[in-house]
């Protein structure tokens, strides 16, 4: 996550990260995917507020759990007890000792059908979908294509690639190529040790 938000940060362009989970069950749920889009930074800015409302508007009027789950990472520092503590010191202390709270494990159960949406690599915010039958698997989606001005075709329909396996390692190739993404490759780093 930090290396694509590194990359598309160098070609000024923001990121959101959204991931949907309609079933927990483990024959309908099928795995994990997480959606990596980007956009102009100027946009980018402005779509926590609009996820914000989306979901605030989505599902049930009444609910058991909140609407928005704030998934971000807070600090909490722990200072000596003696208050004769310079601030030099106590910067230190809450540097070294801060205990972190919140985050995405934290926040969000893994045994309810859930919406997130990352806008950094330090959180966002999540949502519990109490309603699988009325909540669309487009969501995320389709506030991202109401924030870039796009057709509902984008999200709702969007185009099925019929290829072989050859030809996706060779179109993530191009990718790779494109994007310049061994300055940004992770995994690079685990070959050297």
């Amino acid at each position: 996550m930090k290396c694509l938000l590194r990359m598309f940060a160098a070609r000024g362009q923001g990121v959101v990260f959204m991931e949907t989970v309609i079933s927990t069950r483990p024959s309908k749920a099928g795995h994990c995917l997480i959606e990596c889009i980007p956009m102009p930074m100027n946009k980018a800015q402005d779509v926590p507020g609009y996820f914000r409302e989306s979901l605030l508007a989505s599902d049930d009027e009444w609910s058991q759990h909140r609407k928005i789950i704030d998934t971000t990472v807070k600090t909490e520092a722990a200072v000596p007890k003696d208050g004769d503590v310079k601030d030099q010191d106590r910067n230190h202390f809450q540097a070294r000792e801060a205990i972190r709270r919140g985050g995405f494990r934290n926040t969000m159960t893994a045994k309810m059908p859930y919406f997130h949406a990352w806008f950094d690599p330090y959180g966002g915010m999540g949502h519990v979908i109490e309603n699988p039958e009325l909540f669309p698997p487009w969501f995320g989606r389709e506030v991202i294509a109401g924030v870039l001005d796009l057709p509902p075709t984008v999200y709702r329909k969007p185009r099925r690639l019929k290829e072989s396996h050859d030809q996706r390692c060779e179109r993530a190739d191009e990718w790779k190529k494109r994007f310049g993404w061994k300055r940004y490759d992770w995994t690079k780093m685990l070959e050297q040790e």
